[in-house]
């Protein structure tokens, strides 16, 4: 006759699959905000290094007494890193509280998961000990009618008492793991309010660089002659500059129309340097972009544009100047306003590097990228900005897309 008894309970089993997802989730979601970090990390490490570079160059240009568009442009610089720096640790307290809430979520379903097992095993504790005192488990046994139920008797009571220590272990694995988590809740909480304090600090930081600004450019708007004599000159040198480059480009176009010639070497300098788009080396170690590609407003005169083929940079006193990719020397040249320069062909390129104080190139020297090719100028007023150049044959392309990420 077959044995009619009720088998173990396997809600212990659906339980421990509980766990396990639960555990999945997590690991997922903190794969997830380690990335979210590490990428953050990267981007504190390039704030601060540019917060770091702006005032020591607004350092030196304000050792000067007179304010100047320099110190102007560094504090600007100061001003644009100190708000992306806000908005890192904005994003920062922002993945904080996501971990927050899933952590809690993660130690509630845990919390749940402890009282399910515990009520599950004291039922299981309950069943036994009532099945103890209407019999033993040896009268359970022997009072089989066949040796078959005698064996399943015996492995319903081995799967019983196997159960028992499973939930035993779960329980105090799952608590463990609850505690680990609500340290780690509460460590989240006291670097949410550290970074709270930073976001305070450096939006106090900001206004008084804001209002460090507003001094300046009042200060710079009594020079307003002064500065629209400067912008005329400015805009004199560019034109010196420009058919510098336009006339070199035309004699080397009407050479080869001549000879009908375009040789290899030209064509895979062309294509080498095309392709490292995005990816080309700064011309200098340190330092900001003080001076965008194309028409932009003047820092300080009201209705005025200003037109840029290039990029300027602004450095520290004695910077190196270096190429940015392999080529050979064009021209070097002195221009008023523009100090010396040096021109450095890439096959169908041409890369320009302006407001030079020292030159330590020849013309027709093969040049290697990284290699020194002279020293940035600082003026007057204590600013070191270097005029950076692309063209393709005669047209003036924006530097800053061409340059590798800083």
């Amino acid at each position: 006759m077959r044995e009619n008894h009720k088998t173990v309970p396997k809600t212990s089993n659906v339980w421990y699959i509980l766990f396990c997802m639960i555990l999945l989730i997590f690991c997922s979601t903190n794969s997830l905000a380690q990335k979210n970090k590490v990428q953050l990390e990267r981007e504190k490490k390039q704030n601060l290094k540019k917060i770091a570079e702006a005032s020591r160059i607004l350092k030196e240009t304000a050792s000067e007494k007179q304010a100047s568009l320099g110190q102007l442009s560094a504090l600007n610089a100061q001003i644009v890193s100190r708000a992306e720096r806000i908005r890192v640790i904005t994003r920062e307290i922002s993945y904080l509280e996501q971990e927050m809430v899933e952590l809690s979520q993660i130690a509630y379903a845990m919390e749940n998961d402890i009282v399910n097992l515990q009520q599950e095993y004291a039922a299981m504790v309950y069943a036994a000990a009532k099945a103890n005192n209407n019999y033993s488990k040896l009268v359970f046994l022997f009072s089989a009618s066949t040796f078959n139920q005698l064996a399943m008797r015996y492995k319903y009571l081995q799967q019983y008492t196997e159960a028992r220590k499973v939930q035993v272990k779960q329980i105090k694995t799952i608590k463990t793991i609850l505690q680990g988590q609500k340290v780690k809740l509460e460590e989240k909480k006291q670097e949410k309010n550290s970074l709270l304090q930073a976001q305070i600090n450096e939006n106090s930081n900001l206004l008084a660089l804001k209002s460090k600004q507003s001094e300046m450019i009042e200060k710079l708007s009594l020079r307003e002659k002064e500065l629209e004599e400067e912008r005329t000159e400015s805009n004199k040198a560019v034109a010196r500059l420009d058919k510098l480059i336009t006339d070199l480009i035309e004699e080397e176009r009407l050479a080869r129309l001549a000879e009908n010639t375009n040789t290899s070497s030209n064509v895979a300098a062309s294509s080498s340097f095309a392709g490292s788009k995005a990816r080309l080396n700064w011309p200098v170690e340190s330092g900001f972009i003080s001076g965008k590609f194309g028409e932009q407003p003047h820092p300080v005169l009201k209705g005025i544009k200003v037109n840029n083929n290039g990029i300027d940079i602004q450095t520290k006193k004695g910077e190196e100047v270096k190429a940015v990719y392999d080529g050979e020397v064009w021209t070097i040249a002195t221009i008023p306003g523009l100090n010396k320069l040096v021109a450095i062909r890439h096959g169908d390129y041409t890369t320009v590097y302006a407001k030079l104080g020292k030159v330590v190139v020849k013309t027709g020297q093969k040049v290697r990228a990284k290699q020194v090719i002279g020293e940035v100028y600082t003026d007057k007023e204590g600013t070191t900005e270097l005029q950076f150049q692309i063209w393709r044959n005669q047209e003036k392309l924006n530097p800053q897309i061409w340059l590798a990420d800083k």
